[in-house]
């Protein structure tokens, strides 16, 4: 079902109510937008970017990122990843993880195509929905083939309907800004969250989840992020009020509370059930997202296109 129009905060999972801290605004956006502009060869030029948001210092994708760091954290620190880390995590809390995250990813397309019918501009029309599909396809053609609405009822975890309503409803009611808050959050994390395990945390060779992190830690895997902060610094540069970036900040923070908790219920999981085996040989090496990004004989369809869409300028 829908979330109430005031977004109350996500299920707890065993945590306290975190207040919302906001992050400030601060000068203009032309020197630190810079690094987005080089890498989206179809936006605007850096002086476009600027215009009628001079207060801020930094794009508003960055400034979302460090206004949501102590909930970034939550998922850096939590016991899914740290188990992941060291190897120890269940095989059965991964594959109720990949469940979920296939059930996740079939809203996350619709989402996509959401915001996709109210773009402004043809290029983010048609990278919106040639996105949409890649997403839906994200585990494999045939893993949602049956994921209609009584399934994703039937199946969804608590964590997962609220997240994906929540997401919904800000990219269905509340415009692409908001809409773009919402879901750029899970894409955000995921690239820097591996990245900052693989950089300061040892991962063993014969550790079952070390291709799954190195995956996400791997910078060409990052474009869909540059891409969608870009576009939705493109509609920062028309000039928002205080109140909507206010609303951008509460957004991005719940999706990011919502992204921790959607780690952890894998755990929870199984200490409802008793599943307590570790994994075993190549199990997270051969499954579900995995299996798509690494194992595949070469780059996705939704990799390639953005590829080709947002070259990286040379320096």
């Amino acid at each position: 079902p829908a979330r109430a129009a005031r977004f109350p905060p996500p299920p707890s999972s065993r945590r306290a109510p975190i207040s919302t801290p906001m992050a400030p605004r601060r000068g203009a956006v032309c020197r630190a937008a810079m690094p987005t502009v080089l890498a989206l060869g179809f936006f605007a030029a850096c002086g476009s970017l600027a215009e009628g948001v001079a207060s801020r210092a930094v794009p508003l994708g960055e400034q979302l990122f460090e206004g949501a760091m102590p909930y970034v954290k939550l998922s850096l620190h939590g016991e899914f990843i740290r188990r992941m880390v060291d190897g120890t995590l269940p095989a059965a809390a991964f594959e109720f993880y990949l469940r979920q995250d296939n059930l996740y990813l079939s809203k996350y397309a619709r989402a996509f195509a959401l915001l996709a019918a109210r773009a402004d501009q043809t290029d983010e029309f048609e990278w919106l929905l040639n996105s949409s599909i890649d997403m839906l396809h994200e585990h494999g053609k045939k893993a949602n083939i049956d994921v209609d609405e009584k399934t994703f009822e039937r199946e969804a975890s608590p964590t997962t309907r609220a997240y994906t309503s929540f997401f919904m409803q800000a990219s269905w009611g509340e415009g692409n800004v908001l809409g773009y808050s919402s879901l750029l959050a899970c894409q955000r994390l995921y690239d820097w969250l591996f990245s900052e395990v693989k950089a300061t945390m040892p991962i063993a060779d014969d550790n079952p989840y070390k291709k799954y992190i190195e995956q996400y830690a791997d910078p060409t895997n990052h474009q869909v992020t540059v891409i969608m902060e870009g576009f939705l610094e493109r509609y920062a540069a028309q000039g928002l009020r205080e109140e909507t970036l206010a609303r951008a900040q509460y957004h991005f923070n719940t999706a990011m509370q919502y992204e921790a908790q959607f780690f952890q219920q894998g755990l929870d999981h199984c200490a409802a059930v008793g599943c307590d085996a570790p994994p075993s040989g190549e199990f997270a090496a051969l499954g579900g997202r995995l299996a798509m990004r690494v194992e595949s004989d070469g780059p996705s369809e939704q990799r390639r296109r953005t590829q080709e869409q947002a070259p990286v300028a040379a320096a």
